[in-house]
């Protein structure tokens, strides 16, 4: 029989305030560093098709906010040399495939030097991914290397050691995610992250079950460098979601990547599914919203920049 423990979701647990030493929230740094590079936010949007797409990128790369592009269906090196005429920094996926190989190569072949490449798998801790973490640092060095998703700190050693210049952690937390449910397989955010987190040597992006912005500044107390978001990002004219009409209002389709909706109605290998959402016109003002939301966090957690978060004081409420 074995030991069952407790664990805990970002909705189980909330930060306790510390004394504040800022006269204003607008003193507070919502800054990040991710790959040498300092980003406004330490939040990006899934690389999700219902999420991100070129449009989004250079959106958000105009406005020095970390985005990972989508590989599907991707002209690796159109984006990429797109992205770089206009002085905007690349950030690609990949994944395992004799496909995703060549795009390496290719990518290599064109002298292009994307800053940050993400090996995406629904579970990264598997020989098929080390071996393209090895090809990839082997072939593209200085690139920034992400490698996900893992849910525990022994995946967290073990994908570091391979080479992965960063971790991007959780599996089965988000809204559109239904690998819990049909695998019997997760763990609950604050748990899998304080034990990831303790793991690395590296950065860690908290990837998925973000429900409110809150979540983002428990997700930094618990040690993340970035919070990768789906469903909030979804939505806007700047984001990849399909913008639908239903009874005269406005809709959007949001859909994981292992869902039928993606898969153009294959059955096989499903563990997503499509949500209906409310259209939410421009994003100009959800990330004001982000950035003011961190800003109080900060505040509260007694400090001027995000690293305040990790001297929070975390409890549980049930």
């Amino acid at each position: 029989m074995q030991n069952i423990t407790r664990e805990y979701n970002y909705s189980d647990v909330y930060l306790i305030p510390n004394k504040c030493v800022v006269e204003s929230r607008r003193e507070c740094s919502t800054s990040t560093v991710i790959g040498g590079k300092v980003f406004d936010l330490p939040v990006c949007p899934a690389n999700m098709p219902a999420v991100i797409n070129e449009d989004t990128c250079e959106f958000l790369a105009r406005k020095n906010i970390f985005y990972v592009m989508h590989r599907f269906d991707m002209d690796q090196i159109k984006f990429i040399d797109k992205m770089h005429s206009q002085n905007l920094f690349s950030s690609i996926s990949v994944g395992v495939n004799d496909e995703s190989y060549k795009q390496i190569k290719d990518i290599k072949e064109s002298n292009l030097k994307p800053f940050a490449i993400t090996v995406d798998v629904a579970h990264a801790w598997a020989p098929k991914v080390e071996r393209m973490v090895k090809f990839i640092k082997d072939t593209l060095p200085d690139s920034f290397l992400i490698v996900g998703n893992i849910a525990s700190g022994s995946a967290v050693c073990a994908v570091e050691s391979w080479g992965a210049d960063c971790t991007k952690i959780f599996i089965g937390p988000g809204l559109a995610c239904t690998t819990r449910i049909c695998t019997g397989h997760t763990r609950p955010t604050i748990s899998c992250l304080l034990e990831c987190a303790s793991h690395a040597s590296k950065p860690v992006i908290a990837d998925g079950g973000v429900r409110e912005i809150g979540d983002v500044c428990k997700a930094l107390a618990c040690g993340a460098t970035m919070v990768m978001i789906g469903s909030l990002f979804s939505g806007f004219d700047e984001s990849g979601t399909q913008i639908i009409e239903i009874e005269g209002h406005k809709k959007a389709v949001y859909f994981g990547n292992a869902s039928e909706h993606a898969k153009n109605g294959k059955k096989s290998h499903i563990e997503g599914r499509k949500v209906i959402m409310d259209y939410k016109g421009g994003m100009e003002d959800f990330l004001i919203e982000v950035k003011e939301s961190i800003q109080s966090g900060i505040s509260y957690a007694g400090g001027r920049d995000i690293s305040a978060f990790m001297n929070s004081q975390i409890v549980a409420i049930n």
